[in-house]
């Protein structure tokens, strides 16, 4: 069967023509005359016997789209919208595609096969509006609606014809969506093209009798901005894809809009670097654009669909409109003379020329006052060239960077005009609507980045924001009130393909991917594009790769900020079991997982796996293995390691393996279609805030002099020094039957020439990875207790010796052990040396109140998931009557206690309130606790917060009793993301990520 895996909303049964399902209201989201549409959307199935829509076997009443090797006829009227026809001609090339037959396409009523295919627009195709007229096609709901399609069997539509599938829009893109829903649905996927998705093949195809209807969308307009695309698109496209015109031109452009129909989107921001010839500047663009039904726009810095950096032909310093108002007024009252009668959204304001300030203005009064003007006069231009009314002329304005905090002055923005929110550079969005300003008529929109260039750090390669943090803040943002407008900046394009899937199926959807189902979007959306031959295994692989890149991206590698002087990670190579050696062990074993599916893989699949799974997980992993490497060679080198040389050298052969899988990238992969697409960092130096340029060894590592002779070396957890020789006080971290967790001995040599070692416990229940070995490779023991042997006790000792190379060592091994409690009669977490450590989705009990939950968001968070409340249109809580989440616990220590909370570092959805909890221990009164009220962007601070991914809250308690404890945190403001959370009882050491969690059950949790 082909299974029709969308994870839409769940098929309904009703007749041919279904009552809609009802939304939550929204506020006004209209341009213009477009007021009320986005109210309801409906899918449904009348065929209650069969759980597909498309299927490969006939069942009575199914409409036979190829049978018997004969396909049915599409039927498109000539006078239709030309997007129309397009989206009727790749349907046909689709059905090929799957079936290798081919649809005859028609626009002949007169001979048709005795099955059609009948695709027209309401009111534009004579054969919709002829099937209306003689009541053989009910269109009622469908009247008026934006963007909206049915499609439904229709038996005997026209003389000649037994069954007509029949696919009508409210309007041209409506229609198109539905023709490309049904390609969809018959397996082709919209990254067909764009990554190579083969689709499977079938002898014949069926459609489900009945009606299944979409629309309007959940979002007005959706689309993507083509930015920075120096490193791959643009070469890609001038050099490859089309050579004649060297240039990103009408034939890419035309790829990106079938792309963007088949997404259900219906925006573009065109690409506008200076090595792009502007949009406008090739007529044929615009042509292309409308042929496509795609509205075109520009960036938050180029108003009035003017590219500045290549359009501007005047001095720099007379883009200023305090100088030269009439220059500039001519220079944007052209363009919107030019483009008048194309849909576009033209956007309002000034800024610099290239995504700087504006040029003039010296204070904020002068620079609110100057673009208020602007805004009065560019709207007489629209009256002008576009629509008397310019109420009902689509216009944004997008208060970026500096510009928010003009808005926030007192900016006056017109009241039909679309505010567009952006988010930080960083997925994380700065801005929410007021109730107040949810009065607006023109509502809102969000400006998304899932890639960037510039500080504090760029990200332009490789796509590591997760699925659920698009979610969380999109799902936000739509909850309140921003409705209107949603753009995704995706940088190159690829190999952004799954975010651009998530965000465009929430702009058409909202109600799609909720808390509930998120952790099943990976899975659905790997089965859209494979069926199910390797769907779980794909959610699986692309679950731990965008944890793993939450964590840190592989483009922020580096600590030091720009212009800081370079130094050594936050990742603990002593503590908490090696953190950046975990790193690397999860990055290895995520390699051999990616290796093994691509391996097994069919050849058709291999070209799509490796563009959307498998470059994307290797290239990271290759990137934390060229980082990490050098900088354990450095460490080693301290420790007087002979293996230093070798650790560089994996660094170096990480760095070439890099390079190796990016040149078959963009020289092998499907036979050099991609040819120049994929740059792993900007050559020749530019952009230098993009620092992936490889580590190089120290000095002292290249004229590291290793003696001849073997030598024994021993480093231990907990400490960076090695164990010196007849050290007496070496001494492992306590390993704690409640957690149950293993600690490491590193061994190795000091020298040249090869020796073997050995290593013999104290007593018998200290157990040991390894007894014996050779130095001649670093070995890393470790160590663990059989907890059914150990004696009782709290202070209870044993050793390890380590001979080798005619030397010995000595290292201690503390274990805790108590007599009661026993660990059977615990629950929750328990305090391991001086910590206890807890991710926030393993609360021990919740109180929801006042309608508002706390729900687990899968998938987001540094080292597992994360916890926020619901709805986040909630009012803020008095901690006294706030719905509450439970950790039980068990502390051996009292006394004073930190308690470290780390929040993903959202912004707060009351501007300037800061990201606000309280929390407690037991009955003690609960303390609020505000995170960045004060947090300026940019500043450092806000710096780490997004690159590390993480901002700490911080407060001082104190327990009295050894025993059960109960934390509590109370909501104080919706948008707070708990991510994990570190009791300090005076044993927390420095680290990146946080102790690993203190689980009571017989095992130390480890991250997933």
């Amino acid at each position: 069967m082909v299974a029709f895996m969308r994870g839409h909303k769940e098929n309904e049964l009703a007749m041919v023509n279904p009552k809609p399902r009802k939304r939550v209201a929204a506020t006004q989201l209209a341009f213009g005359a477009l007021l009320v549409f986005f109210a309801l959307k409906s899918v449904t199935l009348a065929n209650p016997t069969d759980q597909t829509w498309i299927h490969d076997r006939y069942v009575k009443g199914d409409f036979s789209l190829v049978r018997q090797s004969q396909a049915a006829d599409i039927l498109v009227s000539s006078e239709d919208f030309k997007v129309v026809q397009i989206a009727a001609q790749n349907f046909a090339e689709d059905v090929e595609l799957v079936t290798g037959k081919k649809p005859a396409l028609s626009s002949d009523a007169s001979h048709l096969f005795r099955y059609a295919v009948i695709v027209g627009t309401l009111g534009k195709s004579p054969f919709i509006d002829s099937l209306v007229h003689s009541s053989k096609l009910n269109v009622e709901q469908l009247r008026g609606l934006w963007e909206s399609f049915v499609i439904v069997t229709v038996p005997r539509p026209m003389p000649n014809v037994e069954m007509g599938l029949v696919i009508v829009g409210s309007d041209r893109r409506g229609t198109a969506f539905g023709v490309f829903e049904l390609s969809q649905a018959i397996g082709v996927s919209p990254w067909y093209w764009w990554a190579d998705v083969p689709p499977t093949h079938h002898v014949d195809l069926f459609v489900a009798g009945g009606t299944r209807r979409e629309g309007p969308p959940s979002v007005q307009y959706r689309g993507i901005f083509l930015n920075d695309e120096d490193l791959g698109l643009q070469p890609w496209a001038a050099k490859t894809f089309d050579p004649q015109l060297g240039d990103i031109g009408p034939k890419t452009y035309a790829r990106v809009f079938e792309l963007l129909l088949r997404l259900k989107a219906n925006t573009l921001w065109p690409a506008m670097h200076g090595c792009t010839k502007a949009f406008n500047l090739y007529p044929d663009n615009k042509v292309v654009a409308d042929d496509y039904a795609i509205v075109m726009g520009s960036s938050h810095a180029e108003p009035m669909l003017r590219n500045n950096v290549t359009e501007w032909t005047d001095k720099p310093e007379n883009y200023d409109y305090t100088k030269n108002a009439d220059g500039v007024r001519k220079y944007w009252e052209d363009r919107a003379a030019q483009n008048g009668r194309y849909e576009s959204i033209f956007t309002l304001g000034m800024r610099g020329i290239h995504d700087s300030p504006i040029v003039g203005p010296k204070t904020q009064p002068e620079r609110i006052k100057v673009l208020e003007q602007i805004f009065s006069d560019q709207r007489a231009m629209l009256a002008r060239h576009v629509n008397p009314d310019a109420t009902k002329v689509a216009q944004i304005f997008c208060p970026y960077k500096e510009v928010l905090a003009d808005y926030r002055a007192g900016l006056k923005v017109p009241d039909d005009v679309t505010i567009v929110w952006p988010d930080d550079n960083f997925g994380y969005i700065r801005y929410f609507p007021t109730a107040e300003e949810l009065q607006r008529p023109g509502g809102f929109g969000v400006y998304y980045h899932i890639s960037y260039l510039g500080g504090p750090l760029s990200y332009l390669w490789l796509d590591t924001t997760p699925p659920a943090l698009i979610w969380e803040e999109m799902s936000k943002a739509y909850d309140h009130g921003v409705r209107k407008f949603w753009m995704l900046n995706v940088g190159d394009l690829k190999p952004g393909e799954i975010s651009i899937s998530l965000f465009m199926q929430m702009g058409w959807d909202i109600s799609r991917w909720r808390p509930d189902n998120l952790n099943q979007f990976l899975e659905r959306w790997a089965a859209s594009q494979f069926e199910n031959r390797y769907a779980r295994e794909i959610a699986g692989v692309m679950e731990e790769y965008y944890r793993l890149g939450f964590a840190r991206k592989p483009e922020f590698l580096q600590w030091n900020l720009v212009n800081e002087k370079p130094r050594r990670s936050d990742l603990t190579p002593a503590d908490y079991g090696d953190e950046a050696q975990r790193r690397l062990d999860d990055y290895e074993a995520l390699m051999t997982r990616v290796d093994r599916l691509y391996n097994k893989a069919s050849s058709p699949d291999k070209d799509a796996l490796f563009e959307l799974i498998v470059y994307p997980v290797r290239a990271a992993a290759l990137a934390n293995r060229r980082y990490f490497m050098f900088e354990k060679s450095t460490e080693y080198l301290a420790q007087g390691r002979a293996s230093a040389i070798e650790w560089a050298r994996r660094a170096q052969n990480a760095d070439a393996r890099m390079t190796a899988e990016t040149d078959y990238y963009n020289e092998k992969l499907g036979n050099g279609k991609w040819r120049r697409m994929m740059t792993i960092e900007p050559p020749n130096g530019q952009w230098q805030n993009m620092r992936m340029t490889t580590p190089r060894a120290s000095t002292a590592l290249a004229q590291m002099d290793v003696p001849e002779p073997a030598g024994l070396g021993v480093a231990i957890e907990g400490r960076v020094e090695p164990v010196k020789p007849n050290e007496q006080d070496a001494t492992l971290p306590v390993l704690n039957v409640f957690t149950r967790e293993t600690r490491f001995v590193d061994i190795f040599n000091t020298g040249r020439s090869p020796a073997r070692w050995s290593a013999k416990a104290s007593h018998p229940w200290i157990k040991l990875s390894r007894i014996a070995g050779d130095l001649k490779d670093d070995t890393r023991l470790n160590v663990s207790i059989d907890w059914v042997r150990a004696p009782k006790g709290e202070n209870i000792s044993g050793a390890i010796e380590i001979d080798g190379a005619g030397a010995s060592r000595t290292v201690k091994i503390p274990i805790f052990n108590p007599a009661k409690p026993r660990p059977e009669e615990l629950q929750g977490f328990v305090e391991s040396n001086g910590v206890v450590s807890i991710e926030a989705e393993h609360f021990t009990g919740k109180i929801d109140r006042s309608g508002s939950s706390w729900r687990v968001i899968p998938g987001l968070g540094r080292t597992g998931d994360s916890v926020a409340v619901f709805p986040t249109t909630g009012t803020s809580f008095n901690p006294v009557s706030a719905p509450v989440l439970e950790y039980e616990f068990h502390a051996f220590t009292t006394g004073r206690v930190n308690a470290v909370v780390n929040i993903v570092p959202t912004h707060p959805i009351l501007a300037g309130r800061g990201l606000r909890y309280a929390i407690g221990f037991d009955d003690q009164p609960p303390q609020v606790v505000i995170v960045g009220a004060d947090l300026q962007i940019p500043s450092r601070p806000w710096s780490l917060n997004v690159i590390n991914s993480s901002t700490v809250g911080t407060s001082t308690h104190e327990i009295k009793t050894v025993g059960r404890h109960v934390l509590k945190i109370y909501a104080v403001d919706p948008g707070v993301v708990l991510d994990k959370i570190v009791l300090d009882l005076g044993g927390l050491r420095p680290s990146y990520l946080g102790p690993l969690e203190t689980l009571v059950g017989g095992f130390m949790k480890q991250p997933r």
